[in-house]
């Protein structure tokens, strides 16, 4: 069942008001606008809560939690400028030449077996950044969304992320038909799959064991959907990327090809950890033996 949406005079008002707060970021000239975001990102977010969130992950892995404040301030310059890239969207799709892509021919002998195919992601870089090179090499990739209750700013969200591809579906069975209709049609779909599922499968991720969703690579499997990992590392100029569409995972079952998605991650992650977003819980039990605070 879907949620109610708020579409009253308080909805309008709050997301008219929202409208107008971010309207002078997107006058602002894109670099400048990234390097303002990226800047306050590393600033702010190591003295957040979430700083401390980011140690418990490192403790719970094993690795020094000394250098949580400086991970902190990678992640956070990288979020403020996703969170750019969305305001300036229009912009962002705009920009070819700083999404160049390798790994096309896996991109393009997966549509051309007929049988859909589903993009696997992660909160790394800029997931839209991805769509966006698919589109270029003439491949629209649709998403799931999960709708906001406030109906202006959820139709405003949409009307962003409609512009790194389409079709974009709502998440709930409603939209996992549409997904469904989607793939068996030879549609693509872009899947973030890096965060924790509670009652999921565990699984190896950074060494440890984290609960993973399985369903989306079981149906695949049914669907013969080829699963194409694809990452969008931002580069040192803080403004382009490096997209990589990689060779699909291969296994019999939703858990074998979930271990292969997650060995995927890891290696994104290592080679460049500030590009990750640790601030979730991926694994159950971090912070729980330290005693930590943090929001859970």
């Amino acid at each position: 069942m879907s949620r109610a949406r708020d579409n009253g005079v308080g909805a309008w008002l709050s997301a008219g008001l929202f409208v107008l707060a971010i309207a002078p970021f997107m006058a602002l000239p894109h670099r400048a606008g990234l390097a303002l975001f990226g800047g306050l990102g590393r600033l702010a977010l190591p003295l957040t809560p979430f700083a401390r969130r980011i140690a418990d992950n490192l403790r719970h892995l094993g690795r020094d939690p000394r250098g949580a404040r400086a991970l902190a301030a990678q992640v956070g310059d990288n979020f403020g400028r996703v969170l750019l890239e969305y305001i300036q969207m229009e912009r962002v799709a705009q920009r070819r030449e700083a999404r160049p892509a390798t790994g096309l021919e896996h991109l393009r002998a997966a549509v051309a077996a007929g049988r859909g195919v589903v993009l696997v992601s992660a909160h790394f870089g800029n997931w839209e950044v991805a769509r966006l090179a698919a589109r270029d090499a003439g491949v629209e990739v649709g998403l799931i969304f999960r709708p906001m209750n406030n109906a202006p700013f959820d139709a405003l969200v949409r009307g962003k992320i409609r512009l790194a591809g389409e079709p974009i579906m709502v998440k709930g069975r409603d939209g996992q038909r549409a997904m469904v209709r989607h793939l068996r049609g030879g549609g693509a779909v872009l899947i973030l799959l890096d965060q924790r599922l509670g009652g999921g499968l565990e699984l190896p991720f950074l060494g440890k064991p984290a609960q993973t969703a399985a369903a989306m690579a079981e149906l695949a499997l049914r669907l013969g959907a080829p699963l194409v990992p694809v990452c969008a590392r931002r580069r040192p100029d803080g403004a382009s990327f490096d997209v990589a569409f990689e060779p699909p995972v291969v296994g019999e079952t939703g858990e074998a090809l979930m271990r292969a998605i997650n060995a995927r991650y890891c290696a994104w992650i290592d080679a460049a950890p500030g590009q990750w977003f640790w601030l979730h819980r991926r694994w159950k039990h971090a912070g729980e033996a330290t005693g930590s605070s943090g929001d859970r």
